[in-house]
């Protein structure tokens, strides 16, 4: 099978766990990565060479015809919001679906989207753009979830809403029906029984907010 020739936009961290992905899922072909170090040109990871700095993507899509196609590796929520209002009018941003995840043909989803293995998005649920679902969480059925929304690794989620370039952290648990905002945060291990509004950081069982999110 022929495979796409995508780009990937970064070469951290979590662009080595994007590549991880990539490579099960085998639907895709990466021609390499971008950088917004210029020590990190010419460097390798994982096999793939740094072609360029960010700022130069235009040029390279002028140079490789051929590319079909990218996904964000940057974990950093504010960073990927911006990057990705900006390539979005070069490229299109394709979803990586590890083939170890659920993801309901019932279900809706925007482009951009990382889901890892182990991940569950149910009926009816509504992914946004250039989301992360970390494995072993659990989208239930009928959620929207915004654009730019990370959900991290053991996340339990049976609310109504999550907002755009929100954070639910490792081992939360959101609660039935309720919503959370735009622009939160959800601490690691956080019960939300409540909902809770936008521009929040909330931690504890039950979540309580301790203060506001400046992004």
């Amino acid at each position: 099978m022929r495979k796409d020739s995508i780009l990937l936009v970064g070469c951290g961290e979590h662009a080595r766990m994007t590549i991880d992905n990539i490579e099960d899922q085998g639907r895709y072909r990466i021609v390499g990565l971008t950088t917004n170090a210029p020590s990190e040109l010419g460097r390798e990871v994982y096999g793939y060479p740094v072609l360029c700095l960010d700022e130069g993507i235009p040029a390279l899509l002028d140079a490789r015809k051929g590319l079909k196609g990218y996904i964000l590796g940057i974990g950093d929520m504010k960073v990927r919001r911006a990057k990705a209002k900006w390539l979005d009018a070069l490229l299109p941003a394709v979803n990586v679906v590890h083939p170890a995840a659920i993801v309901s043909r019932h279900a809706a989803m925007g482009t951009g989207n990382l889901i890892e293995a182990y991940a569950k998005v149910a009926n009816g649920a509504r992914i946004g753009s250039h989301c992360i679902i970390n494995s072993f969480s659990a989208v239930n059925h009928d959620q929207t979830i915004g654009d730019n929304v990370l959900i991290a690794g053991n996340v339990s989620m049976a609310g109504k809403r999550v907002g755009d370039d929100t954070i639910v952290a490792d081992g939360a648990s959101i609660g039935f029906k309720r919503s959370v905002g735009s622009r939160c945060i959800i601490g690691d291990g956080a019960v939300v029984t409540r909902d809770i509004p936008d521009g929040s950081i909330a931690y504890g069982n039950p979540a309580r907010v301790v203060r506001k999110n400046d992004w």
